[in-house]
């Protein structure tokens, strides 16, 4: 299993996800913010505050992504429905 190693939150709502493989995902979740799951990310301040456990990306136990929703984020960005 690909454990994630850090997460490192960037401007414009986008969030370097580093793996324990020495890979790295950019996740954006500017277009997820009008979201009831997402939406709390809104608040800079509060996504800002993004950590890892090695299995879940959290924001203050209020917020979490599994490393294989990670994955499957990822992909929805570079394969976006029509």
């Amino acid at each position: 299993m690909i454990r994630i190693k850090s997460v490192i939150p960037k401007s414009g709502y986008r969030l370097e996800v580093q793996l324990a493989n020495g890979s790295s995902i950019i996740l954006d979740f500017s277009d997820r913010l009008h979201t009831v799951r997402f939406g709390l990310l809104a608040d800079k301040a509060f996504f800002r505050r993004a950590v890892t456990d090695g299995d879940f990306v959290r924001w203050d136990n209020k917020i979490e992504i599994s490393v294989s929703e990670v994955f499957q984020l990822a992909q929805k960005e570079k394969f976006p429905s029509a």
